[in-house]
């Protein structure tokens, strides 16, 4: 389970981003972790394929499952 990162809401330059026209983004934070999971531990920043993910909302935040192969990269 990824909690994904927050887009920010303007610019460098300070313009404003709409967000409908915010992409979503495919970093984030891994929360938790299944048994079978060999490469990726609790508190791991991963990029991921966030097309191939299940989407769940819960007290206003959104999180992914992701099965392990589809993390693409984990931050050291």
């Amino acid at each position: 389970m990824i909690l994904p990162d927050e887009l920010p809401e303007k610019t460098r330059g300070g313009l404003n981003i709409p967000r409908t026209a915010k992409e979503k983004p495919s970093l984030g934070v891994v929360i938790d972790i299944g048994p079978l999971c060999e490469e990726v531990r609790k508190g791991d920043r991963v990029q991921f394929v966030r097309k191939s993910s299940s989407i769940i909302q819960i007290d206003d935040k959104e999180y992914c499952f992701v099965h392990e192969t589809k993390i693409s990269f984990i931050y050291e």
